[in-house]
């Protein structure tokens, strides 16, 4: 009777053993606010903010999606957070701030702000290359959500090369909710802003070209791709729970 206790701690401590598994990102890719995407596999670019080359039209806002495969994990997860790869230099790209350029000497904004968040879309929907206008621009509206604190990059600071963002407790139940399937991720910028104004003098160009936060997954050419770390607590063995079994039956005859 005197190894009850023993027993039902042996057990316990087999089910509270968790493992470390880290999960490259299937996919990523990107959705504009104009209802077009690039989600194509071969191209796996992403950023968030907008880009305008010289000489062209400002792009819209885009956002990222991350795909992860999660069809060989089962447990209770325990934590969870996303690395990515910043693209260097240049990653980066400050926003400017309010003024006129014509008389004012116009700075760049001090910081800007990546939010994780994530999408009630599966992948295989999300990378379709046959999305209607109507779709994209769901999956784009619904990328604006949270799943963590931000992360904020300031002006005056070198941004770190592989940034971690811890998914906070809604994330991680999106994540425990897609054990054994997948989930899709998503990345936005919410200190975006849209900036029209020209240059004060020709060519006539935006004061602005760009404000994004910008990284690389690109499958040809060896870039690193973003990394889910989870901290899992596996489903118990057969042997482990009928050792809780009677580790618990014999607490009770001691009792």
């Amino acid at each position: 009777m005197k190894q009850g206790p023993a027993l039902a701690l042996v057990a316990l401590g087999a089910v509270a053993q968790a493992d470390l598994i880290v999960v490259e990102a299937k996919q990523v890719g990107g959705f504009y606010a104009d209802g077009t995407f690039s989600n194509d596999f071969a191209l796996q670019n992403y950023f968030v903010g907008y880009g305008t080359t010289p000489g062209f039209p400002r792009t819209p806002e885009r956002r990222s999606f991350f795909w992860f495969d999660l069809s060989d994990i089962e447990g209770t997860v325990v934590s969870a957070s996303i690395k990515l790869k910043i693209a260097k230099p240049g990653g980066v790209v400050f926003g400017k701030g309010p003024g006129d350029p014509a008389v004012d000497e116009i700075l760049d904004d001090p910081f800007e702000v990546f939010q994780l968040g994530a999408l009630p879309f599966g992948g295989h929907f999300v990378t379709s290359p046959t999305l209607t206008t109507p779709e994209a621009l769901g999956i784009f509206d619904a990328m604006a959500s949270s799943v963590a604190d931000p992360l904020v990059f300031m002006k005056d600071e070198a941004p770190p090369d592989f940034p971690v963002i811890a998914l906070d407790g809604a994330g991680l139940a999106m994540v425990q909710g897609g054990l054994g399937a997948e989930i899709v991720l998503s990345g936005w910028m919410p200190s975006w802003t849209h900036d029209d104004r020209p240059e004060p003098t020709p060519p006539p160009e935006f004061l602005e070209a760009s404000e994004l936060i910008f990284g690389l997954s690109d499958v040809h050419k060896g870039y690193a791709k973003p990394e889910l770390t989870l901290e899992v607590v596996p489903v118990p063995e057969p042997a482990t729970w009928a050792l809780l079994g009677l580790g618990a039956l014999a607490l009770r005859r001691r009792r």
